[in-house]
């Protein structure tokens, strides 16, 4: 029995199935101490002589522009001409100061790029000279360290094996960012090997390398595997960030810490060069404060020509039919109150609301067959990465073993995830393996279809990650916006702490090429709403 409740609660956990309440809580108080170190310290050296020549004054003023501005506002407060025109070096400089401020009690970045401020003014040459590279010009972004960057920083995966791993050049999306002049201010810390190593105490967000990533708005989880993306861009450490989802590995963390993410339909953004989990199933995507930068930043690293945030509209929602999963939102007595806010406002949008159901197949079963899914995705794509760049271990096997040698510096909060998921796929083969997502992914499809189908609807409107598995093993869109702050709180398991305060995020679902469409829809939402609550740092 024992055995059976701690499986169900990992399954829970792994799929980001928490509980959701209303909306507007009050602000409620400072996130904890972090419980864990990082294995390497930030390194300030680069920055030290610089720090001083952002005054008390300039950083109080870009801290109120910063509070409610979007990239293009930024932008144009860096115009020349602009009366004291902000420049790249003081916005880079500013996140910087917050982040040696902050982020040794939050732990969102596991590395910062030493060359970040030489990025930003190489940036103020270009404006002074008229030669921006587009919107990303002069603009902090950070970077999950599951995504390749070329020397000096490494690619870790937050583990402690690939602690010096050295990716030989940026992963193509990084190239885009650098060739559009976007400033890397560092990698994003995450859930080791984006989540299959152990939850750490706290749900989600934690590694090895990085320690635990500290949700800024109080003592909740900061989910993951996205922890530091999603926790970086909330806490004003950096403009935007770009993570990784491969279940509610991005829609989980930005709903849990206030902000806006989402995970991109299969292969609009190019994966070379990110750490593989299932590589069937992983995609990079934005996180960001509005939607609006979401949008510039999903056109930055896209492999398609759509300018998303020309496509942005106030009236998207108007006349539009919705399916809301209101039976699967509502297994939870506490989602309804949510739900029913929600409702309200796509109503109020002009929206047509339909009641919509996911009928699952025998072909995608229940959570088990996710599992081995997942357990296929670790030995045949995870660990084929890993084996390439570390002598020491071949296998899942092998990996366990070598973190079990050394535990307190290579696994300090536990591997029972990786132990548990790993003998699942001990005798699949990689043809196995393809086959068995192909099938998965073939019956994600035809219920989500299904579903949109028989509604009539052009979105699915969901709830944090009820519904990651399926959208994300189908290769649909997702984008999630916050609903405020949680006022009737539930137990979220684990840890086993209250939600009260929490933030919460509502999920919309879009067919596959609907990117742009998906994006106008939440931001009508978001501009209706406007809900987002930022966290008050000490």
């Amino acid at each position: 029995m024992l055995y059976l409740f701690l499986r169900g609660a990992i399954v829970a956990a792994l799929l980001g199935l928490a509980s959701a309440s209303a909306i507007g809580a009050p602000q409620p108080g400072p996130p904890p101490e972090p419980r864990f170190d990082r294995l390497r310290a930030l390194e300030w050296a680069p920055f030290a002589q610089s720090f001083g020549a952002l005054s008390d004054e300039r950083a109080a003023a870009i801290d109120a522009l910063l509070r409610k501005a979007t990239i293009l506002d930024v932008q144009e407060a860096m115009k020349p001409g602009q009366g004291e025109a902000l420049t790249s070096e003081q916005l880079t400089l500013f996140f910087l100061s917050r982040i040696r401020q902050h982020d040794e009690r939050l732990h969102t970045y596991v590395e910062l790029n030493p060359a970040a401020l030489d990025e930003a003014h190489a940036s103020d040459t270009r404006r002074r000279a008229g030669a921006l590279r587009g919107p990303l010009d002069g603009i902090p972004v950070s970077v999950k360290d599951n995504i390749e960057t070329a020397a000096p920083m490494r690619t870790t995966a937050g583990a402690e094996i690939l602690l010096d791993n050295v990716a030989a050049k940026d992963a193509p999306l990084v190239a885009q960012l650098r060739a559009q002049g976007a400033v890397i201010l560092g990698k994003a810390n995450l859930s080791e090997f984006a989540g299959v190593i152990t939850f750490g105490p706290m749900n989600g967000g934690f590694s090895a390398v990085g320690g635990e990533t500290v949700n800024p708005h109080g003592h909740y989880p900061s989910s993951g595997s996205s922890s530091g993306s999603a926790a970086g861009v909330a806490a004003l450490l950096s403009m935007v960030s770009v993570g990784t989802e491969t279940s509610g590995s991005l829609i989980g963390p930005s709903g849990w810490n206030g902000v806006v993410g989402m995970k991109p339909s299969r292969g609009l953004v190019n994966g070379e060069g990110v750490v593989p989990l299932v590589r069937y199933n992983d995609s990079a995507g934005p996180v960001g404060r509005s939607v609006r930068d979401v949008a510039v930043l999903l056109d930055a690293i896209d492999t398609a020509t759509v300018n998303y945030a020309s496509g942005l509209r106030a009236e998207a929602l108007d006349g539009v039919t919705v399916g809301m999963l209101n039976r699967d939102i509502a297994a939870s007595p506490e989602n309804t109150p949510l739900l029913q806010g929600v409702s309200a406002s796509l109503l109020a949008l002009g929206a047509r609301a339909r009641p919509a159901e996911l009928a699952l197949t025998s072909d995608w079963g229940n959570n088990a067959m996710f599992l081995t899914y997942l357990s296929g995705g670790i030995r045949h794509d995870m660990m084929s990465y890993v084996a390439a760049r570390a002598r020491a271990v071949k296998t899942v096997e092998d990996l366990v073993a070598y973190n079990a040698a050394e535990p307190r510096r290579r696994i300090p909060s536990g591997q029972d995830l990786l132990a548990m998921l790993a003998p699942a796929s001990a005798q699949m083969s990689a043809a196995d393996y393809a086959a068995f997502a192909a099938r998965l992914r073939r019956a994600a499809t035809g219920i989500l279809e299904s579903a949109f189908r028989k509604t009539g609807a052009k979105v699915l409107v969901s709830i944090g990650t009820a519904h990651s598995p399926l959208y994300a093993t189908a290769g649909y869109p997702a984008i999630t916006v916050p609903l405020g702050l949680r006022v009737k709180g539930g137990v979220v398991e684990p840890p086993g702490v209250s939600s009260l305060g929490m933030p919460a995020g509502v999920t919309f679902i879009g067919k596959p090429g609907d990117d742009a469409r998906l994006l106008a829809y939440a931001y009508a939402f978001e501009q209706a709403t406007n809900l987002r609550v930022q966290p008050e740092l000490r």
